[in-house]
């Protein structure tokens, strides 16, 4: 009993952060954007993922991280949720460790939407960025008595997410001035900027000669304010943005103005990310929260008082009403994994070439599918090539040419077309698109036969 009371809080958090771990995942097939991050370290070389960073859009270090569950490739996805939950169990460890939170503002943290029904259970690049945000935050305090471990984690922080890096980059800046501009040399020069010229040159590999022709930009379907709400529910953006400049107030009459600076430089980089070039989902805009409490950490005030707008944030996103993210998509992923294994019984083993027409779930149904079964894009590439996987994108935005696909049945005859069964058949004079195998209720193999 004395230990339960001890650690109540450890086991609290690790019990409930799994349970809902695996409540969402059960039977739940990977989304496109995981399972995609899946087949791009399974297939591609580790060379080539620095390309894909160009289209992806995220730096190298998840998929490098997934390359080795990938060799094997068995039980999937299981060793990809185990994964992503055992990085978000380490962050929660770190973070309980900390003296910087009240143990309530801790289990409020923890119960908040993004910690117990999001980052646990989706299995993206954002569980790695959590745990080594804590991780550098929790030896902030020795950042200038050990300078090569706190740059080196930045380093890595840097290269987890876009929205790791903007916390990287704002932590660098102040360590940067901190050494540089203050008349304390307490930490070696050289080795910051060694390390911020090693961070650029890094940047440019992956991120430099960008294919024009695949689109930068996403087409935006809401508005910031819309999604803000959306993600925040049951507060709004207005409250969201006083928490904000309540937040802004405490640090500046206790003038802390390296948090100020941190919260203020981070939320402005993520702000400029979704507003100019990446919509996102509620996954991205969770970051505002989390930046907040790396700001309260770098604060670490116990201050009941000051601690109160985290409070109420995180308080109102135990009873955010977005309450299955990925859990509502659990038919439709079902229905997309089923065809793979419909494909795989009807092909066991010789070779089948089938072409994508809905493009854009292609991932999904990927990872299950027999090493005998190649997918295929409209331009008759394989999906799982640094070609196929630097297409994808254009594809997503670019109608499919009737023109196109007639050609490549036309090449190879033997070509099956994966479609959804709903949508219409046309024919023509010169050839018909014949139904070939109805995989379920929604997805279907269809062939062209010519006259």
């Amino acid at each position: 009993m004395r230990y339960l009371l001890k650690h109540h809080l450890y086991i609290i958090g690790f019990i409930l952060i799994t349970f809902f771990a695996c409540h969402l995942n059960w039977q739940t097939p990977p989304n496109l954007d995981e399972a995609r991050a899946y087949s791009i370290a399974r297939h591609l070389s580790l060379i080539d993922i620095f390309s894909i960073s160009k289209t992806e859009g995220h730096p190298f270090l998840w998929y490098y991280t997934l390359k080795p569950i990938t060799f094997a490739h068995q039980f999937y996805p299981i060793p990809l949720y185990t994964i992503n939950l055992i990085f978000m169990l380490i962050a929660l460890y770190i973070f309980y460790k900390s003296n910087a939170f009240p143990t309530y503002i801790k289990y409020f943290i923890t119960l908040s939407l993004p910690f117990l029904k999001l980052y646990n259970s989706f299995a993206r690049c954002y569980s790695l960025t959590i745990m080594l945000s804590f991780i550098t935050l929790s030896i902030y305090k020795k950042r200038f008595s050990n300078p090569l471990t706190y740059l080196t984690l930045l380093i890595l922080l840097a290269n987890s997410s876009a929205t790791g890096f903007f916390i990287a980059s704002s932590l660098y800046t102040l360590f940067f001035c901190e050494n540089i501009f203050s008349k304390k040399a307490i930490s070696s020069k050289l080795s910051i900027i060694f390390f911020g010229i090693l961070e650029l040159l890094l940047l440019y590999i992956q991120f430099y000669d960008y294919n024009k022709q695949i689109p930068i930009i996403t087409p935006k379907t809401n508005t910031l304010l819309n999604n803000l709400n959306l993600a925040y529910a049951p507060i709004n953006t207005y409250i969201l943005s006083l928490i904000y400049l309540a937040t802004f107030i405490i640090f500046i009459k206790n003038k802390k103005y390296q948090p100020l600076f941190f919260l203020l430089f981070s939320s402005a980089q993520l702000t400029i990310l979704i507003t100019q070039i990446h919509q996102g989902g509620s996954h991205h805009y969770y970051f505002y929260y989390i930046y907040l409490i790396c700001s309260y950490w770098l604060f670490n005030q116990l201050n009941h008082k000051y601690l109160l707008p985290l409070s109420i944030l995180s308080l109102a996103l135990i009873f955010n009403t977005n309450m299955h993210y990925k859990h509502k998509d659990k038919d439709f992923l079902a229905l997309l994994k089923s065809s793979a294994v419909q494909i795989n019984t009807l092909f066991p083993s010789a070779p089948q070439e089938i072409m994508i027409f809905e493009d854009y779930y292609s991932n999904i149904i990927a990872p299950y599918l027999n090493k005998n079964i190649t997918l295929l894009n409209q331009t008759a590439t394989p999906l799982n090539t640094l070609k196929g996987f630097e297409e994808f994108f254009y594809f997503i935005y670019t109608p499919i040419k009737d023109e196109d696909i007639i050609k490549q049945a036309q090449k190879n005859p033997n070509i099956l077309f994966y479609k959804t069964c709903e949508e219409a058949i046309h024919y023509r004079p010169t050839y018909s698109i014949n139904l070939k195998h109805h995989l379920n209720e929604q997805y279907c193999l269809y062939d062209f036969k010519f006259y």
